[in-house]
């Protein structure tokens, strides 16, 4: 489950949180899970008694240079104040070959075998030309709703790529997706202009929703605890799941377990 140690993640992935971003209590028995950081969800975390939080979206300072912020500063102190650890996955849960959005995403479909695209997610093969609105309709069953559908050109496609979340390219990325010959792409929210920049490409599109394509992840990694932490566990809802050790565990041999058996760059 290890990276490829060529990958420079911090340029690749330069504006979001790849790791540990704030160090809490020195034991965890406790371990909430989000698909984004808020004082909201830190709240929910520190009222189910929750020592760490794993999250896709970690918290950011969106001001460039980081000058004050008010939403960022609560957030943060709230982390300190609680004594609550976070940890932020964003590359590295979208790209992971076993538990990532994208890969989640093909296996689901029906895609066996895989490719790595433009980094951040994977295309491959359908065993056959499948109906789009098929694969639509197992969209809605992965997504837990109705996605938005471009269908151009084909009704029947074998070639498709995923990338999560705001993943709707434009220029050379999406001439990538045509060099490849990429039938099918499926996202998370289209831009304004993605329709007719798709149409022109003569790629069809499935637009899941941001948030829907980027649960799957936190819940394979959840799933992933339970088998090899032997943990009991609770989901709560879509948004927010729980993890509860048997036995409490130092937080410095849980941050060791989890970059080196799950997030480590080989």
């Amino acid at each position: 489950m290890n990276y490829d140690k060529s990958l420079d993640v911090g340029k690749i992935d330069e504006m979001n949180a790849n790791g540990l971003q704030f160090v809490g209590k020195e034991e965890i028995s406790k371990i909430g899970f989000g698909v984004s950081a808020s004082k909201r969800l830190f709240q929910k975390a520190v009222q189910s008694k929750c020592d760490c939080l794993i999250v896709h979206h970690g918290l950011r300072n969106p001001e460039n240079p980081p000058l004050y912020n008010k939403v960022f500063q609560r957030s943060y102190s709230y982390l300190v104040q609680n004594n609550l650890s976070l940890f932020g996955y964003h590359f590295l849960l979208d790209s992971h070959p076993n538990i990532g959005h994208n890969a989640i995403i093909l296996k689901s479909i029906g895609i066996t075998k895989k490719q790595k695209l433009l980094d951040w997610g994977y295309w491959g093969d359908l065993p056959q030309k499948t109906d789009i609105d098929t694969i639509v309709t197992k969209c809605e069953k992965i997504f837990k709703q109705k996605p938005i559908v471009y269908k151009f050109k084909r009704n029947k496609v074998k070639r498709i790529g995923a990338i999560s979340g705001s993943g709707s390219f434009y220029g050379k990325d999406l001439q990538k997706l045509i060099d490849i010959g990429i039938e099918l792409y499926i996202t998370g929210d289209p831009r304004e202009g993605t329709r007719e920049l798709y149409h022109e490409a003569e790629i069809s599109l499935i637009g899941g929703g941001h948030y829907a394509t980027e649960r799957l992840g936190l819940l394979a990694l959840w799933k992933y605890y339970k088998r090899n932490l032997k943990a009991m566990l609770n989901w709560n809802s879509l948004s927010f799941g729980i993890i509860f050790n048997n036995n409490k565990t130092a937080a410095k041999t849980f941050f060791n377990y989890f970059y080196n058996k799950l997030f480590k760059l080989s």
